[in-house]
């Protein structure tokens, strides 16, 4: 392992902004989230064509810091989309890419 590589026990932030135009305002969402292990990023790989956003859901409430999961939960039942926001960003963090969009 590389000597700036975190270990997969640490907790690396990740913050996501936008503006919701439905309640004219702007968000802002940070939580901490561990590296997917491989078995998380194998059982995304095979649930994702089925249903990307509860593969990235469980994905995210998985590897979110414990003390954070009940506030990513109440995130996530207002803006579904964070699952894939966040279930994406991890799923780079091993490698995966966005090709073709």
């Amino acid at each position: 392992m590389a000597e700036n590589t975190p270990k997969a026990t640490e907790y690396m932030e990740l913050k996501h902004e936008f503006f919701d135009r439905f309640k004219d305002e702007d968000v802002s969402f940070i939580f901490h989230f561990k590296r997917p292990s491989t078995p998380q990023v194998n059982r995304v790989q095979k649930t994702v064509l089925k249903n990307a956003g509860q593969a990235f859901r469980n994905l995210i409430m998985e590897t979110v810091r414990p003390e954070e999961r009940d506030r990513l939960k109440t995130a996530l039942d207002d803006y579904s989309g964070l699952a894939s926001t966040f279930g994406g960003a991890l799923m780079g963090s091993c490698g995966f890419g966005d090709l073709g969009n």
